[in-house]
């Protein structure tokens, strides 16, 4: 087969990624390739212009509409206090998340029904201890579908 012209195999060890990868790409990607008779074909050259003309932001966070963040650093047992403040003031606010975010556009309360989630994670260069509280969005506080991320 001409060098420029991939058939799945080669275009899985071109790319770097598993079979079973490309394939969902194929079906979820706009990924230069034709299907003649049951097997697939890529050029070389088409998957380089796919890739190059890429863009992560197109794909990090794309599930998240609307983000609002505030970061406090500090000695560990004093943002264990900070931790404790905030949620005593959500509290008192019946349950009202904008009382701590003041980077929040409207009142959001967090629904009786909710989930905590308490999680340790090691990424990239940092370690993580996360505690979430999650509930199924609800239409009154959807937001702007843009992205907006707010880090003091």
């Amino acid at each position: 087969m001409d060098e420029h012209i991939l058939n799945l195999e080669q275009a899985v060890e071109f790319i770097g990624v598993s079979e079973k990868t490309l394939i969902k790409l194929l079906r979820e990607e706009h990924i230069p390739a034709r299907k003649i008779g049951r097997e697939w074909r890529f050029s070389r050259d088409a998957l380089i212009g796919w890739l190059a003309s890429g863009d992560s932001m197109d794909y990090v966070n794309s599930e998240e509409r609307y983000i609002v963040s505030e970061d406090t650093s500090g000695v560990s047992h004093e943002l264990f206090g900070k931790i404790m403040e905030s949620l005593s003031t959500i509290k008192k606010n019946g349950s009202n998340i904008a009382s701590v975010l003041q980077g929040l556009e409207k009142d959001i309360t967090i629904p009786e029904e909710s989930t905590l989630r308490v999680s340790y994670k090691q990424q990239r260069d940092v370690e993580k201890l996360e505690f979430k509280i999650f509930w199924e969005m609800r239409e009154e506080s959807k937001l702007e579908p843009n992205q907006k991320t707010k880090t003091p």
